[in-house]
């Protein structure tokens, strides 16, 4: 250090240095926001690999079928209340597996209404009683059958 009094300028740094900083900020807040784009829950209920019915209105005409077969036979006294709760309850979700793919035969009725089908959630809450009560419940299989054909009369 001189001793005369003159004073030096600090050494200059490169310029590179703060665009270095800058890129590496942004490569930092673009990976942060890829990791939340692409681990965050969809809103969508498609189900991979699914391929809609390509006449929906048979599937329909099928299941309309098959409940009015259930009932038939519930009322010749060859299927008991209980089994036939459970057998629309397995009509209507396979129902709404062949229209949406979705698993709704193994599905809680809380996660049918968690995947926003009100109606077959109702319906299926609706079967509870006669497929799980010790005596059937006081709903009777015609209403029971009634509430299956209007969830697959509707269905859109």
């Amino acid at each position: 250090m001189p001793t005369d009094g003159t004073f030096f300028a600090p050494v200059g740094y490169s310029a590179w240095w703060p665009l270095g900083g800058a890129a590496l900020l942004l490569l930092c807040l673009g990976w942060t926001s890829w990791v939340w784009i692409s681990t965050r829950d969809r809103a969508t209920t498609g189900v991979p690999d699914f391929v809609a019915p390509r006449n929906p209105e048979s599937v329909r005409q099928k299941y309309l079928q098959l409940i009015a077969v259930i009932e038939d036979k519930h009322d010749g006294g060859r299927l008991g209340r209980r089994a036939a709760h459970l057998e629309l309850s397995l009509a209507v979700r396979t129902f709404v597996h062949e229209m949406t793919g979705l698993p709704a035969q193994r599905m809680t009725l809380a996660q049918l209404r968690g995947r926003q089908l009100p109606l077959v959630a109702d319906a299926v809450e609706l079967f509870y009683p006669g497929e799980f009560a010790a005596h059937g419940g006081n709903l009777t299989v015609a209403a029971s059958a009634a509430s299956a054909r209007s969830v697959v009369a509707s269905w859109r």
